[in-house]
């Protein structure tokens, strides 16, 4: 039961990641800037690199700092829509698929998204260089070479005819990385942030709390809505569910 209960609390969270990130559909609501999102999470994160790791205690912190390419629809599951990918190309064949990027992406750094990062990125999951476990690795044996042709293309090219190939490369693990730190350290990601999304990892202090602020530079204009979210690491069970009734939500009623 008490693992009913966590699963069940991790997977509204995890729906909630996709609401910080994507506007809401229904006309009617009106958002407001501001709020602080609070969370607890049974544990520390065995490091900050989903690409390495198959845990919600990853995927739930972190994720609120990363684009995808593409991503299933929050609001029209199991609808796919683009991220960082503004539309794709299938050929008739269905063994080539041609994804175009947004332009003016941005790091946290102020450096742009570009095809190489996207290359880089899915190179790491399928191809993982020596140093470096894919644990979805077996997801992408039908993917022949990823190629990026020009600045704002990504070509995938597979072996042969892949039904699931566009749910798979929109897993919500396959976080969109910097080509140029992956090239300085390929396990740089492990303890380190450096995303495009909607919030920045402010603090992280080990078995205490972690704190993400808000991206004032995001690509998505007008987004996110909330100021932060922050994180209480509890492994306590009871002390868990005590701050699930008491803390968890926003400090104010801004619309995610």
């Amino acid at each position: 039961m008490k693992a009913f209960r966590i699963g069940v609390l991790l997977l509204s969270i995890t729906t909630l990641i996709g609401f910080w990130a994507a506007p809401r559909a229904m006309a009617q609501e009106k958002p407001r800037r501001g709020g602080h999102l609070n969370v607890a999470l049974a544990g520390d994160p065995p490091s900050l690199d989903m690409h390495q790791e198959s845990t919600f205690l990853v995927q739930i912190p972190m994720a609120p700092a990363y684009n995808n390419l593409v991503e299933f629809d929050p609001h029209g599951y199991p609808n796919i829509v683009g991220d960082v990918a503004k539309s794709w190309t299938v050929s008739d064949d269905h063994r080539t698929y041609t994804f175009t990027l947004h332009e003016g992406v941005k790091f946290h750094d102020g450096s742009e998204l570009t095809s190489a990062d996207v290359k880089a990125s899915f190179d790491r999951i399928v191809s993982p260089p020596e140093g470096v476990i894919s644990p979805r690795r077996s997801y992408y044996v039908a993917v022949k070479s990823i190629e990026a042709p020009d600045r704002y293309s990504v070509v995938f090219r597979l072996h042969h005819p892949s039904p699931s190939f566009l749910s798979m490369v929109a897993n919500p693990y396959n976080w969109i990385l910097a080509k140029k730190y992956l090239d300085q350290d390929v396990n740089y990601y492990k303890s380190h942030e450096m995303g495009t999304g909607p919030f920045k990892l402010k603090n992280y202090v080990r078995g205490s709390y972690m704190e993400m602020e808000r991206n004032p530079e995001y690509w998505k204009q007008g987004l996110p809505h909330m100021d932060g979210i922050t994180y209480f690491i509890i492994k306590d069970t009871s002390a868990r569910d005590s701050l699930g009734a008491r803390r968890c939500g926003v400090s104010r009623s801004p619309a995610l």
